[in-house]
């Protein structure tokens, strides 16, 4: 072979060789890279809700206490119902309410059981979180005091030696005891019975909750007014117990929720006329 031909064939290898090189950084460089395993780290997982009965939300209450809860034919209304059934269905629950002696909605939620969370016009009060938790505040409230119309009224000293209706367990009763000297106090079950109790003249006046009394007396007074507002500046939350935090959370949150889109200020106005302050 001459050497120029030589010289040729050594270049025609020489091209060949850079060639394949070429295309193999070429490969290289299209490959996309492989994540190692357990770089990535996982969200944390969100708290489960645990109720007694999958998929509901059974709520303790006392269902004589308009326009928060009562009973009319077989179907429970109120306030407090709907607020809490859209609450329910904030977390993907159906709400069922169940009708309980009110002094016995503590140590029913807290012996466990029977349902998951008291919805029951229930005032937020330091004695009763120590037994069990509330959620948020949802309603502000007053107490106050009804007498047959007509009956002379100036202040608490007024009440003096009187015998006063309240509903057992409730903030009336306390506020009757602390603020009325050497009254008798005739507790009952529900504000029905002393109003009637007041109606039949056994009893010479009631201390109830303001909204309560302003709407037992709104149909029809029955002879009986509210002679006196009594500022106290309760506020209601819904009850649960305290070894069910997960379900307290997802409460607030779906409270929380209500009330920045607008539905909370729906259900208020369509049983107080007045759009929440």
């Amino acid at each position: 072979m001459s050497k120029s031909r030589k010289w040729l064939a050594l270049m025609v290898a020489f091209a060949l060789a850079l060639s394949a090189f070429a295309l193999v950084g070429c490969g290289a460089a299209e490959e996309e890279p492989v994540d190692e395993p357990g770089t990535e780290e996982p969200g944390e997982p969100a708290a489960e809700v645990t109720t007694i009965e999958a998929g509901k939300l059974l709520a303790g209450s006392d269902t004589e206490f308009p326009p928060f809860e009562f009973i009319e034919g077989d179907e429970v209304k109120g306030f407090d119902v709907d607020l809490l059934s859209a609450i329910g269905e904030k977390m993907g629950l159906e709400v069922v309410f169940m009708t309980e002696i009110f002094d016995t909605l503590i140590p029913t939620l807290k012996a466990g059981g029977k349902f998951d969370v008291i919805a029951s016009g229930m005032t937020i009060k330091p004695e009763r979180q120590l037994e069990i938790d509330f959620s948020d505040p949802y309603y502000d409230s007053n107490q106050s005091l009804v007498m047959a119309k007509g009956s002379a009224y100036a202040g608490p000293e007024d009440l003096t030696g009187k015998r006063i209706g309240v509903q057992s367990g409730t903030t009336g009763e306390a506020w009757a005891k602390e603020n009325i000297e050497d009254a008798t106090l005739v507790p009952f079950n529900s504000a029905t019975d002393a109003f009637a109790a007041l109606q039949a003249g056994n009893v010479d006046a009631v201390v109830n909750d303001l909204p309560v009394s302003a709407e037992l007396l709104k149909e029809d007074d029955r002879g009986m007014e509210i002679v006196a507002q009594i500022p106290t500046g309760e506020q209601y939350g819904f009850g649960v117990s305290k070894d069910n935090p997960e379900l307290l959370a997802a409460i607030n949150e779906a409270l929380a929720e209500l009330k920045a889109d607008g539905t909370y200020n729906e259900i208020y106005q369509k049983w107080f006329g007045v759009a929440p302050e």
